[in-house]
């Protein structure tokens, strides 16, 4: 089971298991919001994958990994977690750089920054910088994991459209509703129109999401299990703690 190579707010690290689990059988395995990928990493390899995500710098790394990994793993051979490096990268002008430097880029600030925001700096005195992107070995495997895997930068409905059939399953890790952190709108239309693609699809899918009266309302007709998940990246400790989420599925 494969460690994803970044860690985002709303990572299903802690879920993931619990997710594999009750994955169907199916032909063709998509990812609506790839995110950090922690169930596609932990799951054995489907006949077809498919990750998408709508944020570029996210789709362009992984496209970088499979095509270009050795160039990947040469600049950051000797790279280290360090401030000045974390806000040179920072505020680097993107459209200056190649996509191999713009994937060492995200990469870099994804993962030597509080809670995966890419925005400020990550330190502590009783925890180690993130060492995975230094490891030849880590970003070989990964490379390897997304050898067959079709890469795409589209809307989850676009996605959807295409890539739906009988034998296709997707798994939908959208933004929480009415939360915070994401960078990119998501809100009650956005949540309304995936609820209307999903429930007319061919194939089968899986959707997590935060517990919301709205979130069961909207999906009353379907299978909902409850999860508790204790989550502990929080600058504040009011923010810490157990939260309840939902899996919520059609089959």
């Amino acid at each position: 089971m494969l460690k994803s190579p970044i860690t985002r707010l709303g990572g299903k690290s802690r879920l993931r298991k619990n997710i594999i689990e009750i994955i169907p059988e199916h032909t063709c395995y998509v990812e609506l919001f790839f995110g950090a990928g922690w169930v596609y990493f932990g799951k054995e390899p489907s006949k077809v994958e498919v990750i998408n995500d709508i944020d570029k710098e996210l789709i362009n790394l992984f496209k970088m990994m499979k095509y270009h990994a050795p160039e990947i793993e040469r600049m950051l051979e000797y790279e280290f977690s360090g401030r000045d490096i974390f806000e040179e990268y920072k505020n680097v002008t993107i459209e200056n750089l190649t996509e191999i430097n713009r994937a060492v880029r995200f990469l870099y600030l994804i993962t030597q920054s509080f809670a995966g925001r890419g925005n400020n700096y990550g330190y502590g005195s009783t925890r180690q910088p993130s060492q995975q992107i230094f490891h030849k070995e880590v970003l070989s495997a990964i490379k390897e994991r997304l050898r067959n895997t079709y890469v795409e930068n589209l809307s989850f409905e676009k996605i959807i459209d295409k890539y739906d059939s009988e034998n296709s399953f997707f798994f939908c890790d959208p933004p929480y509703f009415e939360t915070a952190g994401y960078g990119f709108e998501f809100g009650e239309k956005e949540h309304l129109l995936l609820r209307d693609k999903l429930s007319k699809l061919n194939g089968k899918f899986l959707l997590t999401i935060n517990d919301h009266e709205k979130v069961r309302e909207w999906y009353k007709d379907f299978n909902i299990r409850e999860l508790e998940v204790n989550y502990t990246v929080s600058k504040e400790q009011k923010a810490r703690g157990k939260y309840k989420e939902l899996i919520i599925y059609n089959y």
